[in-house]
């Protein structure tokens, strides 16, 4: 079984680049990279927008004289007929603002983010949904039938089936998204952003490399022979903090790297 042994050497080598509806793109694609001080215009499409959902009884916004009367044992999670859903988009670089969209149920539209970002490294980035509709809480009129004074009460605060929810639920149908912008300069110190490890080593042909570094970004991982020829480039999303990445040179011969 052959053996390598790897050196590591720092450059500065960052280059820090429930429903039927969908989205384009998709959360798994992210949103295209930015770059910084340039213009960047965007944004997500949104289509067949949703039409039902569930919600939980805390969702609902029964009022306080209803939700105390529920006995316990009723059903805590109800269909949700859908109205419409506004989106936003939030966790943005600075310099970078967010359209609205309200999309109603089975209809279309779409989240734009433009600006110039002032920032840069990969963020995070939620496409937050409101959701607006009615509820099925057959189930809890149920089960109040068997109590004193619920049917009153019911009365008195308009409570009946299907029940509109008075406010917006949150989060029903939230997409998370990433979103790289470049720094064109890159990294001038690099000791100074990363501290690196490498195991096992020597190595079969499969190692882990352990980066813990103070930006988020790209960086490009190259290997070297010790005659100095490059034998393998590969390019890796940096997050601030540890990063276990994984280091394949099973094709590369036996030696010293």
């Amino acid at each position: 079984m052959k053996k390598t042994l790897l050196s590591i050497f720092v450059l500065s080598t960052a280059v820090f680049g429930l429903c039927a509806q969908t989205y384009s793109p998709t959360a798994v694609q992210g949103l295209p990279d930015g770059e910084l001080t340039s213009a960047y215009s965007e944004g997500v499409s949104i289509s067949d927008g949703a039409s039902t959902a569930t919600v939980g009884l805390t969702d609902l916004g029964l009022p306080g004289a209803i939700t105390l009367l529920i006995p316990a044992g009723t059903p805590t999670s109800f269909s949700f007929d859908v109205t419409s859903v506004a989106y936003t988009a939030e966790g943005l670089p600075t310099g970078l603002t967010s359209s609205s969209a309200t999309i109603a149920a089975g209809g279309s539209g779409t989240v734009s983010v433009t600006g110039t970002p002032t920032e840069s490294g990969l963020f995070s980035v939620t496409l937050a949904s409101s959701t607006s509709g009615a509820a099925d809480i057959s189930a809890i009129l149920t089960a109040l039938d068997a109590v004193p004074g619920a049917a009153l009460a019911l009365s008195l605060a308009g409570v009946t089936n299907p029940f509109t929810v008075p406010q917006p639920v949150p989060g029903l149908f939230d997409e998370d998204y990433e979103l790289f912008v470049n720094d064109p300069n890159g990294i001038e110190e690099a000791n100074e952003t990363f501290s690196l490890g490498i195991y096992p080593n020597p190595t079969d042909g499969i190692s882990t490399l352990d980066v813990n570094s103070t930006v988020a970004g790209k960086a490009i991982i190259e290997v070297y022979s010790i005659t100095g020829s490059m034998v393998q480039s590969s390019v890796k999303t940096i997050r601030v903090g540890v990063n276990r990445l994984n280091l394949d040179i099973t094709s590369v011969p036996a030696g010293i790297y």
